[in-house]
């Protein structure tokens, strides 16, 4: 068990170093690009609205109040940055899943010799790439609800309210594995309802590579490039899996 975990992890920081290699960084950039996008335009739009709030708020306020304005401040800027992380990084992956796709087919390219044929066209592989993120994304969706109510009811139970926090990083976890594993399996034809059984059996070395893509979207910087990183340590990870004689 600790092995596969081990391995999980290990093809995460394989798909860094893949980064790097010739004809991969071009299906990198256009990602990370829209991803940089979207942060900065969020958070330019929700500080120049929270700016706008904030000026009107304190107009008639005392000098000696003004530190609160400065304290409002940085309750938003802790604020941004969770709420981001959260629904910022879904619809990055969402607009950059036909990208990926093929940054996923060129590692395993790179690694094995030969492209993955999924047996459809270009556009039915983006036509397909876009289905399986939606339907990912309402699978997410749904059970965050699910987990926040139960989070939400278990913080009035003693003891137990400890289990939320432990919920949300096992959730957070598995659903990066599931996302990330979609690119490599999509490009050999297996579709969303297909993956859930194939990751099951797997769950140990995608809680390892869950995990430590997980804590590398804490880490500033990182976390920009972590989602073509991840894309190749998955596609990795599955060529392992099934190798491509097996």
């Amino acid at each position: 068990m600790l092995g596969e975990f081990a391995e999980g992890v290990r093809c995460l920081f394989r798909g860094f170093r893949f980064l790097l290699r010739p004809g991969v960084k071009r299906h990198v950039i256009i990602p990370l690009l829209i991803n940089i996008g979207l942060f900065a335009c969020a958070i330019a739009f929700a500080a120049d609205r929270f700016g706008t709030w904030l000026h009107h708020w304190t107009a008639g306020m005392p000098a000696w109040l003004t530190w609160l304005a400065s304290l409002l401040w940085l309750i938003f800027a802790c604020s941004a940055v969770v709420v981001l992380f959260y629904t910022f990084t879904l619809a990055a992956n969402l607009l950059a899943a036909p990208f990926n796709s093929f940054l996923a087919a060129r590692v395993e390219a790179l690694v094995t010799g030969q492209r993955p044929d999924s047996g459809r066209s270009l556009v039915g592989d983006v036509v397909i790439s876009l289905r399986n993120e939606l339907r990912r994304t309402l699978y997410i969706v749904w059970r965050a609800l699910l987990i926040g109510i139960l989070g939400l009811l278990l913080l009035f139970v003693p003891f137990f309210s400890i289990l939320t926090p432990l919920s949300w990083f096992v959730f957070t976890v598995w659903m990066l594995a599931m996302q990330y594993s979609d690119y490599p399996l999509s490009n050999h034809g297996v579709d969303f309802t297909a993956q859930r059984p194939l990751l099951t059996r797997q769950r140990n070395r995608l809680f390892g590579f869950g995990a430590a893509t997980a804590l590398c979207t804490l880490i500033p910087v990182v976390n920009f490039i972590i989602m073509p990183a991840a894309v190749a340590g998955a596609t990795l990870l599955w060529i392992e899996i099934h190798p491509p004689h097996s």
